[in-house]
């Protein structure tokens, strides 16, 4: 049991004992690299196209095809606290004014 289509990102955490996912089907995956299965999973209602995991606070952030970035939090509901809109032109200045770099 996992993704339905092709994963585009993923990363470890850093212990290694976590892998995290995204996928073309529009789910974000944690998961527990001593159990088979993932043990949460994210609707990101698009297909996702990168993910990362902030290491200074129980967060996800995805990147998505429909141009948001949002941030999961990890240590309650698993709800994403926002999303912004950044055009590719220019994502990194968008992003950095608006604290997510």
């Amino acid at each position: 049991e996992g993704h339905t289509s092709s994963v585009t990102s993923f990363g470890f955490q850093r212990d290694g004992r976590y892998l995290y996912s995204g996928s073309e089907d529009g789910t974000i995956k944690l998961w527990d690299l001593r159990n088979p299965t993932y043990s949460r999973s994210f609707d990101a209602k698009a297909p996702v196209r990168s993910v990362a995991l902030r290491v200074d606070r129980d967060e996800i952030i995805s990147g998505d095809a429909n141009g948001q970035v949002k941030v999961w939090d990890l240590s309650g509901s698993g709800n994403h606290n926002g999303s912004n809109s950044i055009s590719s032109s220019s994502s990194r200045h968008n992003a950095k004014s608006q604290g997510l770099l």
